[in-house]
């Protein structure tokens, strides 16, 4: 039997609508603090709603979705939201659907699968860009997409991603949705080796969140990632402080999966910093919780850094079989980054096993991953683990071409550093804002004490100066942003003067037309941010890199924002809408007709006229001629048809500067172009040194104890590969010596922690330099040391330099000061980096339990 359906809506009485308005605005509220009464409730709005093909019927499933998978029945929820995209779909409301969609995108994401998340998302993110009050749904689609694009390895179209939802956020006035951008954005940042950008961005995100109502939800994942930036760059006690923090903040939310993510990275930092049994504990925490949840995606990493322990703590068998479990789960869900972190494990592994079948096929399968999502990290790494292979199969001639290889990677990655270097010429307008600011402010308080007139005269001049010098800084960025394909800086010259004369043609007063010139030279500034191998590829460029390329509107309006000036303000619109297209196909934001400003109208014209009819590595020059054609096809589609009418009468003419370049609009005394490219090239030789020795000094620091300034850990674990290697290859033996401070808890507990730490202090100084012709000293943590000595010595010797380390010690008035010692030597005790320290560090307990037994 056939059952005729009511019409939408005009047949709900007026109590049942306002009986469902009513239960509508209480189950968003009671997801957070009450799930199970939010899924009566929405229960109830869908038995209501049953008979009717309403908004309100297909808004009733919306909710229960969401209130499902607040009560963990996600595969329910995903089917609610499905049936409510259709329904919205059915009802022709984009906007709704586009929400519906996104709901279904992130629950498929949450799941682990890929594919059909970005199919939701993309749905979402087209339907949402069409309609007025889209903005907010669009962003955040956006930002879920990018997490997908992260997972499958499309690392710079997840970036690209971000910053596009970052500029929505930013224009509708959303904080929160700010926040998640900037967290996610430094995840990137941190994952590419961006770290200083990384602790920028997710300042920026906490600096904001203070702004706002306490959110453990938010509030979480920004420690998460701070944590682990600071965790990368080696600090690893500021690491488990926030990441602690951040735990406490998890457990507080209630929420189990940010309470998973959270037992997940404080696991990760305890094992960074080698405190394995703690490290243990929270990733087993963290391993349970999300089986429970069937979060495959963070089983998936908390399977990968126990396989981690496992092998920090020799436990071979149960790395391999732990991570070939998180190789499965990667597999399953299309995780290409979780897969190549396992194969690499795994090869690591089997190489130190010595299985080397195993090791080559996992590392070069791991490599050709790395290569394919274009991760150099992974990719060095691999380089280097199979080198180490075909040299134990004798095969030098491919173990010379990895190392090559490795050798050509790690270049690469300094000289990207290098260039991020180059953006700093951007600071020199934040100077330049900063000196006007405050020489106003000084003239300004002369006008009440010398008199207005005196007074204004100064501003006049001053402000006069200060604009000749912004302007120099302007012709300086700019150059720097063409330096790399237009070494002279003709191409930004030409599109400011015909931008300039277009504008006169247009009506536009001289002076107006005069800082549109001098603002269009900064229209392509943002490339500044993007890579050579993709700014000076001379084919074409492939999805991924025109995505890339793309973000260069986005970087140079970031580079130009907040400026008060005129000048400013109208090369900060530019840089970001001269890609925008009249039909509303082009980028970053799809804009469309008088949507887009007319400055960036003008200027798309001038720079696609000026980069039609000049030579580049990939076209020939076209002539004038060809040029204006094509222009006038584009009319309607790329430019707008009134602008395109007026501009052909202005390009037929000759320019009054001629093709010598002439004087500028607003001419600036000694800009030649040679003077300008030797003032920036000496400035990018300063800003090199500089990295050099910051990274120098970096490196240093990080293999430093900073309380008695030997080596740290880090080093010694360093050192000491390095002396066993050497050794394995010479066949020489060499030994490990374990030191311990008695009663350090004593002299903190008596005279305090500063005492204490003057206690280490003369201790390591002591040790040092009695020991100084044995080997290097090293503090491990705590009151424990350790020297690597490649010597033969007596244990009788040792002891005896010992103790005139106490007695060093006892003249600098540490009168009861005593030390333990233990030994363990290569090959004869141990095999193994971990074998020789934990045996010398169990001797050296058997030698201080035995002194204490003497003593009582």
């Amino acid at each position: 039997m056939t059952v005729n359906r009511r019409p939408p809506s005009a047949l709900l009485s007026g109590a049942i609508q306002t009986q469902i308005q009513a239960l509508h605005c209480a189950i968003p509220e009671l997801l957070g603090v009450d799930p199970a009464q939010a899924l009566t409730l929405a229960q109830t709005c869908c038995l209501l709603t049953a008979d009717y093909d309403s908004s309100e019927a297909a808004e009733s499933r919306v909710l229960l979705g969401r209130a499902l998978q607040a009560n963990g029945q996600r595969t329910e929820a995903l089917e609610e939201f499905r049936r409510a995209a259709d329904s919205f779909a059915h009802l022709g409301q984009p906007t709704a659907e586009a929400e519906a969609q996104g709901f279904a995108g992130k629950l498929q994401l949450d799941l682990g699968h890929f594919d059909e998340a970005a199919e939701h998302l993309e749905r979402a993110i087209g339907l949402s860009q069409e309609q007025a009050d889209g903005q907010g749904i669009q962003a955040t689609a956006l930002n879920h997409l990018a997490i997908v694009n992260h997972h499958q390895g499309k690392v710079a179209e997840a970036l690209g991603l971000l910053h596009r939802a970052l500029g929505l956020r930013e224009l509708e006035g959303n904080a929160t949705g700010q926040i998640n951008c900037l967290t996610n954005i430094g995840n990137i940042q941190m994952w590419f080796g961006q770290y200083g950008d990384a602790v920028k961005s997710l300042t920026q995100a906490y600096t904001l969140y203070k702004t706002q109502p306490a959110d453990l939800k938010l509030e979480t994942p920004i420690l998460h990632n701070l944590a682990h930036v600071h965790s990368m760059r080696g600090d690893n006690g500021l690491a488990i402080e926030i990441m602690e923090a951040a735990y406490k903040s998890a457990v507080g939310s209630r929420d189990q999966q940010i309470q998973a993510a959270a037992s997940l990275n404080l696991g990760m930092c305890c094992l960074d910093a080698r405190q394995f049994d703690r490290a243990r504990e929270y990733l087993q925490l963290a391993l349970d919780l999300s089986r429970a949840l069937k979060y495959q995606v963070g089983e998936l990493h908390a399977l990968d850094s126990l396989g981690n322990l496992y092998q920090q703590t020799e436990e071979p068998a149960r790395a391999v079989q732990t991570i070939g479990e998180a190789l499965g789960i990667a597999l399953e869900i299309g995780s290409k980054q979780g897969e190549l972190e396992a194969r690499l494990q795994l090869g690591r592994l089997y190489l130190r096993q010595g299985v080397l079948d195993a090791a080559q096929q996992e590392l070069e399968t791991g490599l050709s991953l790395a290569i394919g999502i274009q991760s150099a990290k992974e990719q060095s790494e691999a380089h280097e683990a199979l080198a180490e292979y075909f040299e134990r199969r004798g095969d030098l001639g491919q173990a010379l071409a990895h190392s090559r290889e490795l050798t050509r990677i790690e270049r690469e990655l300094f000289n990207a550093e290098r260039d991020r270097q180059t953006r700093n010429l951007s600071i020199q307008f934040e100077v330049e804002r900063a000196r006007h600011d405050a020489e106003i402010y000084r003239v300004r308080t002369d006008v009440e004490h010398e008199g207005r007139q005196r007074a204004e005269e100064q501003v006049r001049v001053r402000t006069a100066e200060l604009a000749r010098a912004q302007q120099e800084v302007v012709t300086r960025l700019a150059m720097a942003a063409e330096y790399r394909d237009d070494t002279t800086g003709e191409h930004t010259r030409r599109v400011g003067r015909t931008s300039a004369r277009i504008a006169l043609a247009l009506g536009w007063p001289e002076s107006q037309a005069n800082v549109l010139g001098v603002a269009a030279r900064l229209h392509d500034v943002g490339k500044i941010g993007i890579p050579d191998s993709v700014l000076l590829k001379p084919g074409k460029l492939d999805a991924a890199e025109f995505n890339q390329m793309q973000t260069h509107t986005l970087i140079g309006a970031r580079i130009l924002s907040g400026g008060r000036s005129e000048l400013l303000r109208m090369a900060e619109e530019i840089a970001l809408t001269h890609h925008e297209r009249w039909d509303g196909s082009g980028y970053p934001r799809g804009l469309c007709g008088g949507q887009i400003p007319l400055s960036g109208r003008i200027v798309a014209l001038a720079d696609v006229f000026d980069a039609l009819t000049q030579a580049r590595p990939y076209k020939r020059a076209w002539s004038a001629q060809e040029a204006l054609d094509e222009i006038r096809k584009q009319t309607g589609v790329h430019f707008d048809p009134q602008l395109v009418e007026l501009a052909l009468e202005v390009l037929t003419q000759p320019d009054a500067h001629g093709a010598d370049g002439g004087e500028e609009l607003l001419p600036l005394e000694q800009e030649d172009a040679s003077h300008m490219l030797t003032v920036f090239e000496q400035l990018l030789v300063e800003r090199t040194r500089e990295l050099d020795q910051a990274r120098a000094e970096t490196e240093r620091l990080a293999l430093t104890d900073s309380l008695t300034g030997l080596g740290n850990r880090r080093a010694l674990e360093q050192g000491l590969e390095r002396t066993l290697n050497e050794a394995a290859r010479d066949g020489k033996s060499f030994t490990v010596i374990s030191f311990a401070l008695d009663r350090l808890e004593g002299v903190n507990d008596l005279h305090g922690h500063a005492h204490g730490d003057d206690f280490l202090h003369s201790f390591a100084l002591a040790l040092a330099e009695n020991f100084a012709d044995v080997g290097p000293a090293y503090r491990i943590g705590g009151d424990e040391f350790a020297i690597v000595s490649t010597l033969v010595l007596e244990t009788e010797a040792l002891h005896h330099r010992l103790l005139q380390t106490q007695s060093q010690m006892q003249r600098c008035d540490f009168e009861a000061a005593t030390a333990s010692m233990g030994t363990a030597q290569y090959p004869q005790d141990a095999q193994t980096a971990g074998d020789l320290l934990r045996l010398s560090d169990q001797r050296m307990d058997q030698a201080k339990l035995s002194r204490r037994r003497g003593l009582h």
